[in-house]
């Protein structure tokens, strides 16, 4: 049988107003927000973003000085932004019943954040099921509440900062476990240790907490729920990259 123009036109229209309140829903919602938040869409689309704001994959997002954000996943996972950050999702997959199927994977270009796994990572298997991408490593976690730290070179010519610590991103963990890989090679960072990279092609460390290493305190209500770690005390515990 055969079925007319316009009726598969009216069936097509029918499936896609199906479909529209699907993909309406963002694979995070902004939960609490001080400041300025902006994305950049997929699209090249520039937007500000307000509490209860959608965020998609392939979105850019970013905050602007002084200004702290916090995203919550549908897995009930949390990203906290501080200032001057800028955070891309790459990827994300998550269906209830389909642990198989759980896939996050973001990238840092600058800035600073604080990581609290939801369930991608927690109920799979799969060790790629998570990764954070950073300027000298990647993260892996085992249901894991992480901060990592990136000290940047000083620019040519100049000398570094005597109240930092050396060049390089260094990973603390307060919950859980996280595979530090850089050079190939993957460390196993437990909680009470730190992981250190100093160059993507070399292997990471351990190595004695840094006593000068930067420590960032978001707004109290970002960290009501947030677990202190023994290496960075309190609400400090970001991951910072510049």
């Amino acid at each position: 049988m055969q079925v007319s123009a316009p009726r598969l036109f009216a069936r097509a229209l029918a499936a896609a107003a199906l479909l529209a309140p699907l993909l309406a829903f963002g694979q995070a919602t902004v939960q609490n927000l001080s400041g300025t938040l902006s994305v950049q869409r997929a699209d090249v689309s520039k937007l500000a973003l307000a509490e209860r704001s959608s965020v998609f994959v392939g979105d850019v997002i970013s905050t602007e000085r002084d200004s702290y954000a916090q995203l919550r996943f549908t897995d009930g996972g949390q990203v906290t932004l501080r200032p001057n950050t800028q955070l891309k999702i790459e990827t994300y997959t998550y269906e209830e019943g389909r642990p198989d199927r759980d896939s996050l994977a973001m990238q840092l270009f600058k800035g600073g954040l604080r990581s609290l796994t939801g369930l991608i990572g927690k109920r799979t298997t799969n060790r790629n099921a998570y990764r954070m991408v950073t300027s000298t490593a990647t993260i892996g976690i085992r249901g894991t509440d992480y901060s990592a730290i990136d000290i940047p070179a000083p620019p040519p010519g100049q000398s570094a900062p005597p109240n930092l610590p050396p060049p390089g991103v260094y990973v603390t963990v307060a919950d859980g476990q996280v595979a530090f890989i850089s050079g190939g090679v993957e460390q196993l960072v437990g909680i009470g240790q730190v992981g250190f990279s100093s160059n993507i092609n070399l292997p990471p460390t351990l190595v004695p907490p840094p006593p000068n290493l930067p420590q960032v305190s978001p707004p109290p209500s970002f960290g009501q729920a947030l677990k202190p770690t023994s290496i960075n005390a309190g609400l400090s515990m970001e991951c910072v990259v510049q």
